[in-house]
């Protein structure tokens, strides 16, 4: 099952829209301030999660009596989105989208980024979308079709330390059992080149952005 989270960060009601299209059977979450973003975008969340200190008051008044709302303290230990990903997996979900995830808020973008490690150690696919970028992590080798791509550019960075033996085919830019350490760009801006792309590495959790722009 997937779940969309609709975070409160940028995001355009027509992207948004554009997104959910592609997951007609999706269960939709308007995080907080998200749901000024699903309105715009006249969309109907299944649930409302946060503690609603960004949310128009009167939305939350008018959609939490058509969806199920999950209410939480404005003190708390977690950020809104990271109680929205632990209540989507509860229900169920094996992939996870989030939109809104970035923004201004330098400090929100990375935690949210951080979310992506949480739900890849309990095996629910993870992805962060904006308009020009989709990121996800991995922790073991894979392939891709050029045709799923979100564009043409792609870059790679270690999520944290190292990771080795990393090797990369079907980009302009090959690699042969690199050694990706974090504070060095090596892995940053390749390009698409062939209709599959192979991923490949021995340790380590690799964080691959694929860019539009």
């Amino acid at each position: 099952m997937t779940a969309i989270l609709i975070c409160g960060g940028t995001l355009s009601a027509a992207f948004l829209r554009k997104t959910t299209e592609q997951y007609k059977d999706a269960v939709l979450y308007a995080v907080d301030g998200g749901l000024n973003a699903a309105d715009d975008a006249e969309l109907l969340p299944d649930f409302l999660v946060g503690d609603f200190d960004t949310a128009d008051a009167a939305l939350v008044e008018r959609y939490e009596e058509r969806c199920i709302t999950l209410r939480h303290r404005p003190e708390k230990d977690a950020t809104d989105t990271e109680l929205a990903v632990d209540e989507a997996i509860a229900r169920g979900a094996d992939e996870i989208i989030l939109l809104g995830a970035t923004g201004s808020r330098m400090d929100h973008t990375l935690a949210n980024v951080h979310m992506l490690y949480k739900m890849l150690l309990q095996g629910v696919r993870g992805y962060i979308w904006n308009e020009n970028n989709r990121m996800s992590l991995h922790k073991e080798s894979f392939q891709k079709q050029t045709k799923d791509m979100f564009g043409t550019y792609v870059s790679f960075l270690p999520f944290w330390g190292e990771v080795s033996g990393l090797t990369l085919k079907g980009l302009k830019y090959p690699l042969d059992h690199k050694t990706l350490t974090a504070g060095i760009s090596l892995g940053i801006s390749n390009e698409v080149k062939e209709e599959k792309i192979e991923v490949s590495f021995a340790s380590g959790y690799l964080l691959m952005i694929e860019s539009q722009d």
